[in-house]
């Protein structure tokens, strides 16, 4: 079954299934990439130092260490785009996000990085 997981702010979409009674969730090598470029830049707004040789096991380790100690949810970091779009533009961009229950900010971001990974490489 498709579900959206959100991991310390930043959705990525994943399949849950039940093999053997056991629950298994796959996540997409894109999205785990995502994922591990999201944790480098947030984890450091918390106080850690993660290196680009961290493994995604270990970031997520950290951050819901951060979590506990919190009290609370690592989120997004907020940013204002220095740019308006058109109103038709933004409409759809506003519906897609809605669609996939985030923010057009975080929609962007998603966006945004998928790009990059594509065009610069999964290293990003």
């Amino acid at each position: 079954m498709k579900y959206n997981l959100n991991l310390f702010g930043y959705t990525i979409d994943c399949d849950v299934t039940f093999p053997d009674g056991k629950m298994h969730i796959e996540v997409a090598e894109e999205d785990q990439i995502s994922l591990r470029a999201y944790l480098l830049r947030v984890l450091v707004k918390y106080g850690r130092e993660p290196g680009p040789r961290d493994r995604l096991e270990s970031l997520i380790q950290d951050a819901i260490e951060i979590e506990k100690g919190m009290s609370g949810h690592l989120s997004e970091p907020k940013l204002k785009l220095p740019y308006e779009f058109q109103p038709d533009i933004k409409e759809k961009l506003i519906e897609a996000a809605e669609l996939q229950e985030m923010s057009a900010t975080q929609l962007l971001i998603r966006l945004i990085e998928r790009k990059h990974q594509s065009v610069f490489g999964k290293e990003g």
